[in-house]
């Protein structure tokens, strides 16, 4: 009998999902309440894509549930770097209302194009002037 001597192979296989496939699975996962699970598919989601604004504002939303909103307000503007959008700024001022930062949070919702379009930019609106007690 012959025996080889060679090395043995080593084999990796390919993640065979795309960005967005990572990321609507870490929202089923959300959704779930399975928040550990949620964040390595966004992050796997990043790793393949990193201009994939989505994946960016959901880590934004999960760290927000997970109540580090330090590290939300740093994904919210990652996502708002690469795609400004209405959506993004009215969490980036919900985030920065919780932790009373007036100045911050009117920043983000001046820059929302009509407050009245959604419901929770107008409750976030609502929010703003009861904490920052303002008239405005």
């Amino acid at each position: 009998m012959l025996y080889s001597c060679s090395l043995p192979k080593i084999i990796v296989y390919d993640d065979p999902l795309s960005a967005k496939e990572h990321n609507d699975l870490g929202v089923v996962y959300y959704k779930k309440g399975e928040y550990n699970l949620a964040e390595q598919e966004f992050l796997k989601a990043l790793k393949k894509d990193r201009n994939f604004y989505l994946a960016y504002f959901n880590l934004g939303n999960l760290y927000y549930k997970k109540g580090d909103l330090e590290k939300s307000i740093e994904f919210f503007k990652k996502a708002l770097e690469i795609n400004k959008n209405d959506d993004i700024l009215n969490n980036l001022a919900y985030v920065f209302l919780e932790i009373k930062d007036c100045k911050n949070a009117k920043y983000y919702l001046d820059q929302i194009k009509n407050i009245e379009i959604k419901p929770e930019y107008k409750d976030t609106y609502e929010k703003y002037l009861k904490i920052c007690n303002t008239t405005q």
